[in-house]
């Protein structure tokens, strides 16, 4: 029974992305660090347990999601270990309230790269090695271009590029969307002039790296050396903060998204249809998309245009 007992908790994690169970084990170790310090038990707690948990979390400033992603971590935490979930209905009460009190509108969110700004970061590349310059020009147009999440640009490998005449077709073999891996396609133009154009930015890119297989973002060393590590999606954080630091932005408010961001707002600037800025960045729903759709669309169109 117990060897079924684990094959069954096995099966359940896999159905999770290794992001998300990362996130569950340190949600579930703050949970527990707190229970040790409050002379509670974690494992089994109980609803009135959790409840003040929640509450003394919301206290700290923690974000009404990270507070839904905790219970959801100490119910499955539960539930795996064959537990009754202390998540009752009061508990699911209390937190519904603290949504309330908090507000769900996201917090500290990255600003979304401008073409301006994305055009500033490019052109401060031109100082490095040039490996290193190849790859992220490459990896700033694409990741902008694409709308792909910066977990999705660091997981291509260079069998997921098809150079085309149109432009880029990349193969997203596996998403946060799309845990069973069906994958999708995604088509990628060229641009109308060499300096910001994603194929020919990755196509020089492919030329510094060699044509190897594995790994179609890896690891370049500050002389310029490249090695054939994949680099990871802080990385992809991190060579934007870098391009920005350079072009005389502020890094901290940059970050993996913000090219994402970037690429669903300018799209709305434009006045593309939201149905498509989905199939371009692999969202679920509308919804989602409109977090990504920064202030610069605010004023796209003008409703009262010539009555003021």
């Amino acid at each position: 029974m117990r060897s079924l007992r684990l094959e069954r908790a096995a099966l359940a994690a896999a159905r999770r992305s290794p992001a998300t169970v990362r996130a569950y084990r340190s949600d579930l170790a703050d949970f527990s660090a707190w229970c040790d310090a409050a002379g509670k038990s974690a494992l089994p707690a109980s609803a009135d347990t959790l409840t003040c948990y929640l509450i003394s979390q919301a206290r700290l400033g923690r974000l009404p999601s990270t507070l839904a992603r905790r219970v959801t971590a100490i119910r499955e935490g539960h539930t795996s270990a064959g537990l009754a979930s202390p998540v009752t209905a009061d508990v699911l009460e209390v937190l519904a309230g603290l949504r309330r009190r908090l507000g769900v509108a996201p917090r500290r969110a990255k600003a979304a790269v401008s073409v301006a700004e994305l055009r500033a970061m490019l052109a401060a590349l031109d100082g490095l090695p040039p490996a290193l310059a190849a790859r992220d020009r490459a990896l700033l147009l694409v990741g902008f271009a694409s709308g792909l999440r910066r977990s999705e640009l660091a997981a291509l490998d260079l069998a997921d590029v098809s150079i085309v005449r149109q432009g880029v077709v990349l193969r997203v073999r596996r998403s946060k969307t799309d845990q069973s891996g069906k994958g999708r396609e995604v088509g990628v133009h060229k641009g109308r002039r060499l300096a910001t154009c994603p194929r020919y930015a990755l196509d020089r890119w492919i030329v510094e790296r060699g044509s190897w297989p594995g790994a179609l973002f890896c690891h370049v060393g500050p002389v310029g050396r490249v090695d054939h590590a994949r680099i990871a999606g802080q990385s992809v954080a991190a060579a934007v903060k870098a391009a920005a630091r350079r072009a005389g932005l502020d890094p901290a408010r940059y970050g993996g998204h913000s090219l994402r961001a970037g690429l669903a707002t300018a799209a709305a600037e434009l006045g593309r249809d939201g149905l498509a800025i989905i199939g371009r960045t692999g969202h679920t729903t509308a919804a989602m998309v409109e977090r990504y759709v920064r202030h610069g669309s605010l004023f796209a169109v003008d409703l009262l245009a010539g009555a003021l």
